[in-house]
């Protein structure tokens, strides 16, 4: 009887310390599989090493996000198109339509608040709001980084404006695409959460790291009722269309 009680004590504190660990990958966790451990040395967080790349990467503090980004930031696709169909742009075809666009639209580059990724299945432009909105979000994010020790990094856009032509090429490649797309407005983005832009190539950071303080900057601007906000966890992107 005493055998049986020790194992059940040395079970039980085994299980504990395994569920012990840090946040998995799906969620708040490391999305990329580094050969890491978040240590810590006071008030700093030491410098980790990916034994893959012999590459240093630098830890950078996070506040977190209460549950996981998955039903935090969990906003249906019929709540962001009626806010898309009330401020922005009526629907365009082709891009020949987008230029004969009476309403006010902004085209969109890389500058120093955002990254602009190779668009293949949409194209760079946004109403006014949704622009200044994008903007916002990537001074915010890169702001917040420098104010915690780390080094000059930009969100990635990953998909802007769609046509009908566009949204008919994806659908071809992604069976989540959706002919009802909040994209057709000119009020809605996407930012990855997977990659982001070090502008300083010799300091990297850990890409768990950004993706957390991106959703710290995201969760303070859905709050302040400026968006709304979907994680896409195949695409692998915040989905955002401005209120």
């Amino acid at each position: 009887m005493l055998k049986i009680l020790v194992f059940l004590l040395i079970s039980l504190c085994c299980t504990c310390l395994i569920g012990c660990g840090a946040p998995d990958d799906s969620e708040n966790g490391p999305v990329k599989k580094f050969n890491l451990s978040a240590r810590q040395h006071g008030n700093e967080y030491m410098q980790d090493f990916d034994s893959d790349t012999a590459t240093v990467v630098h830890r950078i503090k996070t506040r977190g996000i209460k549950g996981s980004l998955g039903r935090t930031f969990n906003d249906k696709n019929d709540l962001q198109l009626t806010a898309a169909s009330a401020i922005g742009i009526n629907p365009v075809h082709s891009l020949n339509d987008a230029y004969n666009i009476k309403l006010p639209i902004r085209k969109i580059a890389t500058c120093e608040d955002f990254f602009l990724d190779s668009l293949t299945h949409s194209m760079p432009y946004l109403v006014p709001k949704a622009a200044n909105l994008l903007h916002d979000i990537g001074k915010a994010f890169s702001d917040t980084i420098l104010s915690r020790g780390g080094r000059k990094c930009q969100i990635i856009v990953t998909s802007v404006l769609r046509t009908d032509n566009t949204i008919n090429r994806l659908k071809r490649r992604n069976v989540n695409a959706t002919t009802s797309s909040c994209h057709m407005f000119g009020t809605t983005f996407d930012i990855s959460w997977l990659r982001f832009h070090h502008c300083d190539s010799t300091y990297i950071m850990h890409t768990g790291d950004l993706k957390n303080i991106l959703a710290e900057v995201l969760y303070e601007m859905r709050k302040q009722g400026r968006c709304y906000v979907k994680y896409e966890r195949k695409q692998s992107c915040f989905h955002i269309t401005t209120r």
